[in-house]
């Protein structure tokens, strides 16, 4: 009789862990699969900042921009044109005229935030 229940717990403890290995090979390959995903996305964003520190590095060449400065019609700017915020003149923005309404029944509804109206 022991004989017989000793074989059922090892049959079961088998079976457990045969359940363990299996849900734990599942998760390890979902593991790899983001990993390879995480992987990839890295060197796609390496071989972007290589193309833009490559893009950069040509539209900041000094003789390129001495040839773009000497092509386009900017004057160098003087150091007595340079100013701080606080000595610029800002004009006066024109606030245009309020048109009364002509009579009452042209005038918008003002609610007070309620169901009441406020005349």
């Amino acid at each position: 009789m022991k004989h017989w229940l000793v074989n059922i717990l090892l049959f079961t403890l088998t079976i457990t862990i045969i359940i363990g290995l299996f849900l734990m090979k599942q998760r390890v390959v979902q593991y790899e699969k983001q990993l390879n995903n995480l992987t990839q996305t890295i060197l796609e964003n390496m071989r972007e900042i290589h193309t833009l520190k490559a893009d950069w590095a040509v539209l900041t060449e000094p003789s390129r921009l001495r040839h773009l400065i000497a092509e386009s019609s900017v004057k160098r700017i003087n150091v007595e044109q340079v100013v701080s915020p606080e000595q610029v003149e800002l004009a006066p923005v024109p606030v245009p005229p309020v048109k009364p309404f002509p009579n009452e029944e042209d005038q918008p509804d003002i609610h007070d935030g309620g169901d009441n109206v406020v005349p």
